[in-house]
């Protein structure tokens, strides 16, 4: 039912407005009008470049790595040149990326989440026409095909070489382990990360001849946050060839150490007496029941936990467990 004001209630609101008695509502304001632009501090459509000298140190070693591995592969000499680091939104990234491309997705451990390596089209059917025999510079079309299994079989040679160099580009400033997940050929099917999330991606120009194309890695950069610290350090040690050398040798020396490595089955208290009274044929009762794991002593710390037993006619002994905290285990 709607609610009309009689006269009466119509003058008396009029004299209270004239009075100043009832405020008259304010116009909203208007943020175009005053000139200004709401802004989301959530999500900043502008990325700061952030610089990591010791992921420039890493590019530069991956750089020279597939250099001459890929050289070694292909049996001929091989240009390739690096793009600087950029950082760029994952889906603004995504949306360049053309179809078919061989997007190879990939984890580092032991970091969270997934990163992706980009072999540009043009230069997978270069890299197939040389491993089959060819100068690699006819010119191919490359819209609306997929990838036969024979090329995915040789494409992943060279993805097997490229995830190896990268490995050991990553060894001076943080051991890690890539492992090979799958591969892509059309970009909306490759999600590693939101589309709002930060990536890094590096490019490196690949110049074989006359047939010119690109290698690209995309890593998100939350990826990378437990190291953060180690990539904006202004200086990186990179190990030698002899650094590396001298560690194996001592880490081998190490390992050829003897140790002296005790199992106690068990012990027992007895007094002076009793052990003057022992005589062939008793019997010393220990604490240890007989399905308790028995404890290891590596140099007289515990480390493991067992059960004794025999093998090939032989005295035994089977580590159950390793000894974490020799306090609380």
């Amino acid at each position: 039912m709607e609610q009309i004001l009689s006269q009466d209630e119509v003058d008396a609101l009029l004299k209270g407005i004239a009075g100043g008695e009832i405020e008259e509502p304010e116009e909203a304001a208007d943020a175009e009008s005053l000139g200004y632009v709401p802004y989301d501090f959530t999500r900043q459509e502008r990325i700061v470049q952030i610089k990591m000298p010791a992921l420039d140190v890493i590019n530069d070693t991956f750089l020279r790595s597939i250099r001459g591995s890929l050289s070694t592969a292909l049996r001929r000499i091989i240009d390739i040149t690096s793009v600087p680091m950029e950082l760029e939104r994952f889906g603004a990234f995504i949306r360049t990326l053309p179809v078919p491309s061989s997007l190879q997705i990939f984890k580092m451990e032991p970091f969270r989440g997934h990163a992706m390596l980009i072999l540009e089209p043009k230069l997978v059917f270069a890299l197939v026409e040389n491993f089959l025999g060819g100068s690699g510079a006819r010119n191919i079309r490359i819209e609306g095909r997929d990838f036969t299994p024979i090329e995915q079989r040789l494409i992943m040679r060279v993805v097997n070489i490229l995830l190896a160099d990268l490995e050991k580009a990553w060894y001076s400033l943080h051991p890690l382990k890539v492992q090979f997940l799958r591969s892509e050929i059309n970009p909306q099917f490759a999600k590693i990360c939101q589309p709002e999330d930060v990536v890094i991606i590096n490019r490196y120009e690949v110049d074989m001849d006359r047939a010119i194309g690109s290698i690209t890695t995309c890593i998100p950069l939350s990826n990378l946050d437990s190291i953060k610290s180690k990539l904006t350090t202004t200086f990186q040690r990179e190990q030698s060839e002899e650094d590396i050398i001298i560690r194996n040798r001592v880490e081998e020396n190490v390992k050829n150490v003897r140790a002296d490595f005790r199992v106690r089955l068990g012990t027992a208290t007895l007094s002076v007496a009793e052990i003057m009274a022992l005589e062939a044929g008793d019997v010393i009762q220990l604490d240890q029941r007989r399905d308790e794991l028995l404890p290891a002593f590596v140099e007289g710390e515990r480390k493991f936990m067992g059960t004794p037993g025999l093998h090939r006619g032989n005295i035994a002994y089977l580590i159950k467990k390793r000894v974490i905290d020799p306090v609380r285990d």
